[in-house]
Formats: C-alpha cells, structure tokens, sequence
C-alpha cells in the first residue's frame, strides 16, 4: 500500500519535473483510497492544493453521465438499441438518415458519426441542454451511424438531454440525487457558485507575451450545455476514485452488477490506440498493460488535465489530476511508477519512430481533412516527407490556439501511422490514416486526438 507521504513526494519531485504549478493524485488500493497533493492551485494567489481541493476533471465526467444512462436502462426507462427519437423525437442533424437510426448505444460508443466537437454557449439556465440539442441541428455527418469511433463530445450533451426528458429534472440535479448523494461525494459539485466553498485549483495556459512561462488560464468552467460531457463534475481526485470504485464494487445497490460488467466490456475497437487504449465499452475507455485489464477514461478543461486508470481485478488504479493543459508524460510517469510498483506492468508501449521518415508514397496521404472546428492539411515536405498545418476556428472564450503550420509527421512502424506533436501538446499523439471500407486502400479519414477528419 502506498502512503500519503509517498505519494506526495513523489507527485512533489514529478511536478517540479514537468513544470505543472499543482496537481493531486489519489490512489486506489483494495478498499482503500489514499491521496496526497502537490504544487499550488494558482501561480496568481501560491495557495497550495490540498488533498480535497477541487478540480476539473473534465471528460472522466462523461463516465457520471453514461452511469446515470445505465441507471435509466436498469429502471426499464431507457433501451440502449432503441434511436434517439424514441426520448428526443425533434432530435436532427444534416443527414436525416443518420438522425433517424442514431442509438443511445451508438452515443455512448462515440458510433453516431455525427461530427463532435459543437461548442456553443446556450446560456446558464436549465433549458441549456435542450438549446443546445437544438443547434446540432446544423451538425455534418463524419460517417455513418456504427461505422467509426470518434470521440463526441456532442453526443454526450445529447446523453444528458435524454437524462433529462426521461426523468423530468434538470441533468445536474439527477446527477445529484442519483450519484453525488448516494456515494457521499463531498468534494463533488457541479457550478461555480458550489464550488467557491472549497479550495479550487485554477487552470493555467501559455503567456501569450511569454509563450515559455506560464498564466492563469481567463476563463475557468465551460458552458453550461457541456455539463454532461464533463463540466459538470468538479471534483477532488479522492472523490473520482469514489466514483469509480461503484464500477469495481458491481454497482452496489446503485447498478446492476451486469451492466457494471456490459459498461466494460468491448464494443468498438480504436485506431489511434496508444494512449487511449485498445477499445472501447460503454463510456470506459478499454486496456491491457501487460496482461492486466485496465478501464480508464481522461479529460481536459482550460488549462487542466486529468487521468485516472484502474485494474478492476486487482482492485487498484488512480486519478492524477493537473492545472496544465497537458500533462501526458506526467501522467505516463506516475502510472508506470505506480503499476510496475504495485502490479509489475506499465502502459502499453506507444509504436516505434522510424529513422527513416521518408514516406514512399505521400501523395496517399496528401489532401485536406475536416472536422467540426478543425482542419488538417497535408502536404509534401522536402526530402519525401510530410507535414500538417493544422487550423482552428473554434470560438470558446478562454481558449486559443497557437500557429500550427507546417508540422513534421513522423512515420512510426505501423502501417499509415505518424507521430504528430501540437504546440497545445507536451507529447506526441498518434495520427492514423484510413478508409474503414478497404483497410488497404487509400485513406478516406485522419485519426488524430480521438476525432476522425474526413478527406476532402
């Protein structure tokens, strides 16, 4: 068993490592949850995070919303093979075909092929969801419902407007009176206002007149529309762990223990699979390190970044969480140090960079790939490699993007696979290119940061 002490020596000497003002780890062990606390939650105020203070730990809260799902399928109330229009009959999207056959299945798999990433602003009140699911009406189809995985944040506020149709009340309260209550979670809540009774961490991004240091991030929470996507969970890493310990305990009295089990199982297997993992259940991202089942899910806020992984066999696991906006290595640090300690495995090994990074062929990759807010395009680079310019025209208040032209694709010893780094990045991530319908065949879509771009 680690200690306190322990663990926040280490977090002590790892944050100091990886320049991160303040981050808490909480770890999970058998029965027993320990955390510990680094660093400072502002580089504005240097109050230091404490072990409950609260944080945002962004898309692990999409886990809360697929638990309520799954509460509501339990009741009879929800199928998960029955369309979306069964709950949101008005529900559309640009390709009517796609928002007639749509499933709560296919929402919680990130299958609807409904592009993602639809951020608007629909305002703080309790109608924010069913405004929001209104505007996707204008949402572009990546791929046919069940065809591909990309990661939708969109589909998850869908989720939570059926959250809130089927039981009558707005999501937060639901995620109050079903999860937050029943597991005690007292350094858990859900708005601003709530949370200014506990420590909270800040987020923190780039200086833009010093790109080499860092500032207090201008904005703090997202809209209130992406509460089911993960804002509305604002969390101390203790409290995350509780959370997930009803998963590793079959539901309690709270879930059935066979659809505790359906959630981890295997429903759609990835393409960019390093750091998200192997696959996909419903709502968990899926592992092996080293023979051992891993569950896990991670997020981002402005200017925070968040971890948790979980042996559910072996009843052991963690949640890291920072006020940076990328802490990728850290976090491969902490679980290779925690599972080789206490399990003897480590994350899965990322693919292997070729030395050579002439690509054969480029013209198979050149061309234009879109997404909702984002494009990529590639393009020859001097001695038979690639590169991407990469553009955003994403317009939420806090967040901004750095130029982002003409980075190197790094070939990697797999087929059509690259290593791209982005400067809102401290690693490289995996960009994949395919056609899902002949695997040889030229790519019709780029994977890159979970989301699918489709060629142009």
């Amino acid at each position: 068993m680690f200690t306190a002490d322990e663990l926040q020596r280490k977090l002590s000497d790892l944050i100091r490592a990886h320049d991160v003002p303040g981050a808490q780890l909480a770890v999970f062990d058998g029965h027993e949850i320990v955390e510990a606390a680094a660093g400072v939650l502002s580089l504005r105020t240097s109050c230091p995070v404490l072990p409950d203070a609260l944080f945002l730990p962004g898309s692990i809260g999409k886990l809360y919303t697929a638990t309520l799902i799954m509460m509501l399928v339990d009741a009879g109330e929800v199928d998960l093979d029955a369309t979306l229009r069964t709950y949101l009959p008005d529900f559309t999207v640009q390709d009517e075909r796609a928002a007639e056959t749509v499933t709560i299945r296919d929402l919680l798999t990130h299958t609807s092929g409904f592009d993602g990433d639809h951020f608007i602003d629909t305002g703080r009140g309790d109608d924010a969801l069913a405004r929001y699911v209104a505007g996707c009406a204008d949402l572009p189809q990546i791929a046919d419902p069940g065809k591909i995985w990309t990661y939708s944040n969109s589909g998850y506020a869908i989720l939570g407007r059926v959250v809130e149709v089927v039981t009558g009340k707005p999501f937060e309260d639901v995620l109050r009176e079903r999860i937050f209550a029943p597991l005690e979670l007292a350094h858990t809540v859900s708005f601003a206002d709530q949370a200014i009774a506990h420590p909270v961490s800040v987020g923190h991004v780039p200086d833009p007149e010093n790109p080499g240091s860092l500032m207090v991030s201008p904005t703090w929470g997202l809209y209130r529309a992406f509460g089911p996507m993960g804002a509305a969970v604002i969390a101390s890493a203790g409290d995350v762990l509780r959370f997930v310990s009803l998963h590793v305990d079959g539901g309690r009295d709270l879930l059935d223990a066979k659809l505790v089990a359906a959630m981890q199982e295997e429903h759609v297997r990835l393409v960019d699979d390093s750091l998200l993992g192997g696959s996909w259940g419903l709502g968990w991202n899926l592992d092996t390190w080293g023979g051992t089942r891993i569950i896990g899910h991670d997020g981002n806020s402005i200017g925070q970044n968040a971890f948790m992984r979980v042996a559910p066999d072996e009843r052991f696991g963690f949640c890291l969480q920072t006020n940076v906006e990328s802490a990728l290595n850290l976090f491969l640090e902490v679980a290779t140090w925690l599972f080789g300690e206490r399990l003897g495995v480590t994350p899965r090994p990322d693919p292997e960079r070729l030395a050579d990074e002439t690509v054969a062929d480029p013209d198979r990759y050149v061309g234009v790939y879109e997404r909702e807010g984002i494009q990529f395009d590639v393009t020859p680079a001097d001695g038979g490699k690639l590169a991407v310019t990469v553009t955003s025209n994403r317009d939420i208040e806090g967040l901004s993007f750095p130029p982002m032209e003409n980075l190197p694709l790094h070939p990697v010893d797999r087929p059509d696979s690259f290593f791209l780094k982005v400067p809102i990045a401290d690693a490289d991530l995996l960009a994949v290119f395919f056609d899902p319908d002949d695997e040889g065949g030229v790519p019709t879509y780029m994977h890159y940061g979970g989301r699918a771009a489709r060629r142009r």
